[in-house]
């Protein structure tokens, strides 16, 4: 058994007394939040409903067929709602999430009701419109051969071989009305200062006949490759021996035979004009009495202007 003086049970008591006040001030404070709390819902729930519109709420769709495309559906629709004023208050259109069904809705127009998912504690009343118009289209994807547009001039000097698309077509997917409009795939390639072979990959868009873009319409691929060779301009031209001299008394020259006879020239368009042969360096034939066999360089070209053929040509001159 323990036992206090009477200093002990003051202590004690001025401790519990202490505690009990703690507790009470601790209980008093959880009464007023729970009193507010009730309080506060109880004055929620004696708020009265409001009816508001909400302009032009943004529509979607829901179980498209994958075969059609919409080609007719408005943007929005205005939401008429109704419920406690701080509910609707706090809402915006942003909140309402309005569409359509097209379920099961084959090609051609159509009228269907719009539906809403909005917040908790709040009703849909109304739609304006109550009904929607959709307009749908079966999509196709025929193929289009691929036209090259070529823009810009290469550099001075070269010209453009004939291009080759890879692939030649692509396909073209949309709605049947906007397929009839197309005129051709084109892809635009800029050619602007070119000075050798030009590799690109370019887009490829469906275009009406007066060479505007048709929107809305898928093309596969989308992009494409396109090779485009540039050389010099070439010409070519017969090559000539020069003979000096003259074989012995009583033989003549019967045939030159060269080897290569033609050679392909390259530069620009006005030099290659003023040439009409390529010439060798002299072959000496003095008192020749029997064929001879040479190999021969040709003479030096204007500057701008080169051969293809870089060798000595084979002459032999049948005497």
């Amino acid at each position: 058994t323990r036992v206090f003086g009477n200093g002990g049970q003051i202590e004690m008591m001025e401790r519990l007394l202490k505690n009990n006040i703690v507790v009470k001030v601790i209980a008093f404070f959880l009464a007023m939040m729970l009193w507010l709390y009730v309080t506060d819902d109880a004055l929620r729930a004696n708020l009265p409903d409001v009816t508001r519109t909400f302009r032009n709420v943004s529509l979607t769709w829901l179980n498209l067929d994958e075969r059609l495309e919409i080609m007719q559906i408005p943007a929005g629709v205005d939401v008429v709602l109704n419920g406690r004023a701080d509910l609707i208050n706090e809402i915006t259109p942003e909140n309402i999430k309005a569409s359509v069904n097209l379920e099961g809705l084959s090609e051609g127009q159509h009228r269907v009701f719009p539906k809403a998912e909005v917040p908790r504690g709040v009703r849909v009343l109304s739609f304006i419109p109550q009904q929607v118009a959709v307009t749908l289209e079966v999509v196709e994807s025929p193929q289009e051969p691929i036209v090259q547009e070529i823009t810009g001039s290469p550099d001075v000097g070269f010209v453009m071989g004939e291009p080759r698309i890879l692939p030649a077509a692509v396909f073209v997917r949309g709605p049947r009305s906007l397929l009839a409009r197309v005129d051709r795939a084109r892809a635009t390639v800029n050619v602007d200062a070119a000075d050798g072979d030009r590799v690109q990959m370019v887009p490829v868009q469906a275009v009406d006949a007066a060479g505007q873009v048709i929107n809305n319409l898928v093309v596969n691929p989308a992009m494409v490759e396109i090779l485009i060779p540039f050389s010099k301009p070439q010409k070519t031209v017969p090559v000539r021996v020069r003979l000096s001299g003259e074989p012995a008394a009583g033989y003549v020259v019967r045939q030159v035979i060269i080897t290569p006879a033609t050679v392909t020239l390259e530069g620009a368009k006005e030099d290659l004009a003023a040439i009409t042969e390529v010439v060798t360096e002299h072959a000496n034939i003095s008192n020749a009495t029997g064929n001879i066999f040479l190999e021969l360089t040709l003479s030096r070209l204007v500057d701008g202007v080169s051969s293809l053929f870089t060798g000595k040509v084979q002459v032999e001159i049948v005497i």
